[in-house]
Parts: C-alpha cells; sequence; structure tokens
C-alpha cells in the first residue's frame, strides 16, 4: 500500500513513521510524498501529506515531533517541516 518509502523513524513505542517521496510515483502528476504512522498492531494513519513536497528524509526530535526534509531532490530551495505527532 506505500509508494516510493524514502525513509522510517521508529518511535519509543514502536510506532513507524514512514515516509513516501512521492504518493503516485515520479510519473504521476503529484509532488506530494506523505507520512504514515503504522503501529506494532498493523493499523495505519495517514499523518501529513500537505506541504511535502518531495520529501527525503524523517525523524523525530526531542521535542517528540516529526521532522521532514522538503524539495530534496531539487538543488537549493529544501527546507525543513516540523510536525507535530497527535
Amino acid at each position: 500500500g506505500f509508494t516510493m518509502i524514502i525513509d522510517l523513524a521508529i518511535d519509543s513505542d514502536g510506532a513507524a513513521y514512514v515516509l513516501e517521496h512521492d504518493i503516485d510515483g515520479l510519473l504521476g502528476p503529484s509532488t506530494l510524498g506523505r507520512v504514515t504512522r503504522v503501529r506494532a498492531d498493523g493499523s495505519r494513519a495517514v499523518i501529513a501529506s500537505a506541504g511535502l513536497t518531495w520529501p527525503g528524509g524523517i525523524t523525530i526530535g526531542a521535542d517528540r515531533a516529526l521532522y521532514v526534509t522538503t524539495n530534496s531532490s531539487r538543488a537549493a530551495i529544501g527546507g525543513v517541516v516540523r510536525i507535530p505527532i497527535p
């Protein structure tokens, strides 16, 4: 059910945060990525997609928020988006 997984982050509860580089593949019309939480029981929830243009990496900060790089496949326009974990 995932397209173009590019990175993962695992929290202290064992949930995995799966980062997809492009939700409809490189040839699709979208440039949006997505973060999906997968719990140990296999349940899934989309955490974020808005503002995630071609993301490249994900980590969990000391403040327990997700940090995702954006525009990772384009030079000189990258950034970082902070996403609170619900």
